[in-house]
């Protein structure tokens, strides 16, 4: 499941054109309409945490910065909620 959370949130960037701040991403999301949102009791805890796991500007990122896990940024630094995803443009 942790794959089509990601590809959601990738999918919104690309349409926010790289870059937006968590409510324009949820917004996409729901109007994607790639996953059943009724099935969370939160479905915007799953978009927060399945960014923060992949970004190496957040505490709980595992991977290595720059490293193919590494696929999301702060735009405006921690705690602003605006984020950007790396690979925009590159495919």
């Amino acid at each position: 499941m942790g794959e089509q959370w990601l590809n959601e949130i990738i999918k919104a960037l690309k349409k926010l054109g790289g870059v937006g701040t968590l409510h324009e991403i949820y917004d996409q999301i729901e109007k994607n309409g790639g996953i059943d949102l009724s099935y969370y009791t939160d479905w915007k805890s799953q978009v927060r945490k399945h960014i923060y796991l992949h970004s190496s500007d957040c505490d709980i990122f595992k991977g290595t910065k720059g490293g193919e896990n590494d696929l999301f940024y702060s735009v405006k630094g921690k705690r602003k909620g605006s984020w950007g995803f790396r690979g925009f443009g590159s495919s």
